[in-house]
């Protein structure tokens, strides 16, 4: 019996520090052929032709131009090392008043750089002492 609960716990243990992989975005295997993007052609295809072949997208940016952004992350996360990104891509498609393709660009890791985050914090000086701020600075004075 203890042999059976060391297995299970042993195999549980190892499962749960697998890899996961994460999808964020619209399914890789349904944009794989519209990276190529021949199939939309400039001032000839419409919003409504795109919409029908990706779906909605996951960005609108429609205050400065008319803007379409259709995102595709695959990310495995690991335990105890750095998460590795397997692919990622983005498709940006631009459209004018009259709601035509102006312009289309597609990005993939190739053309992303990595950004270095800092761990820094902000601190904040602040006058306004409130009632845990004042009980706090009464055990910490001397300190």
């Amino acid at each position: 019996m203890k042999l059976i609960l060391f297995l299970i716990s042993t195999l549980i243990l190892i499962y749960s520090c697998s890899p996961i992989n994460k999808q964020h975005g619209y399914i890789l295997e349904d944009l794989v052929h519209t990276s190529d993007s021949s199939q939309f052609n400039l001032e000839t295809t419409t919003e409504s032709d795109i919409l029908q072949t990706l779906g909605s997208p996951s960005i609108i940016i429609s205050d400065v131009n008319n803007i379409w952004i259709y995102l595709v992350s695959i990310k495995k996360e690991n335990v105890f090392e750095d998460d590795d990104l397997i692919h990622q891509s983005i498709m940006r498609y631009e459209f004018d008043n009259d709601r035509k393709l102006i312009s289309k660009e597609f990005y993939n890791e190739e053309n992303f750089t990595e950004i270095a985050f800092t761990k820094d914090k902000t601190k904040i000086i602040s006058d306004n002492f409130d009632l845990v701020d004042q009980i706090y600075e009464s055990f910490t004075r001397g300190l």
